[in-house]
């Protein structure tokens, strides 16, 4: 939403942290952080902290408004997300355990073995390790994720080299990086940057985060221009991201 005049009153700032801002609004505190963007836009993470990026010269009265205007949006995510978070336990990486792959189910097999390895069959993964701790099986698992996730992950980027050359997209190359509040990010140069954490979703959610993260390569903000290209590639797009902030990871 854009403001057709500038207030000259300063934000109502409660305090700065780092880079970052934390502005008193209707729903409680919340993180605002300025850049070159065109628009409002508003998360609601899993813990239940809202972030607000705005255009750099975003007056105080276009924010709170469109804070107001979403008020009772950011409420239901907020107890959406407090639900979630009831009902999930830490993760355990002992027999029996379960943690999910590309969306699905599976359960832990502990084996004592000669050697280290994981496999994932019928339905299980089998963890083989000379020493069958629990910290070793969860270094083993996470591992074999990471792996999975580049080669997953490269597969699917693959896949969009040559709509990328009919749309005028640098073709992606692929880093990891772990992210505590984000699935992914995008740079200049075409690389793209994704969560280790992203296997764990259903595949049609990890298209989504891929396709979204190359478009923000071409179109940084969330402006016109992207929707429009994201509507036409990935036309069931918010259908994807509401299942990929539901899904049980």
């Amino acid at each position: 939403m854009r403001s057709s005049r500038q207030s000259s009153v300063p934000l109502a700032i409660a305090r700065t942290m780092s880079d970052a801002e934390v502005l008193e609004t209707v729903v409680g505190p919340i993180r605002l952080r300025r850049s070159n963007r065109g628009t409002l836009a508003i998360s609601v993470h899993p813990n239940g902290s809202v972030e607000l990026v705005v255009p750099m010269l975003a007056a105080s009265d276009a924010i709170q408004a469109k804070v107001a205007k979403r008020a009772a949006w950011i409420r239901k995510q907020r107890q959406s997300f407090a639900g979630m978070n009831a009902k999930r336990t830490p993760r355990r990486y002992v027999s029996g355990a379960t943690h999910r792959y590309l969306g699905r189910q599976y359960r832990i097999k502990v084996l004592k073995g000669p050697y280290a390895g994981v496999k994932l069959a019928g339905g299980y993964f089998h963890v083989i390790a000379p020493k069958t701790s629990e910290a070793e099986v969860e270094a083993l698992l996470v591992d074999w994720m990471r792996e999975r996730g580049v080669e997953q992950f490269n597969r699917r980027l693959a896949r969009w080299r040559a709509r990328c050359v009919g749309h005028c997209l640098p073709e992606p190359r692929l880093t990891l990086r772990s992210m505590q509040k984000r699935w992914g990010s995008a740079h200049k140069d075409g690389r793209i940057s994704l969560n280790p954490e992203l296997i764990c979703a259903p595949s049609v959610c990890v298209d989504y985060v891929i396709a979204h993260q190359m478009f923000h390569v071409k179109h940084p903000n969330h402006g016109l221009a992207f929707f429009r290209l994201l509507h036409q590639l990935v036309p069931d797009w918010r259908n994807v991201k509401t299942r990929l902030e539901h899904a049980e990871l």
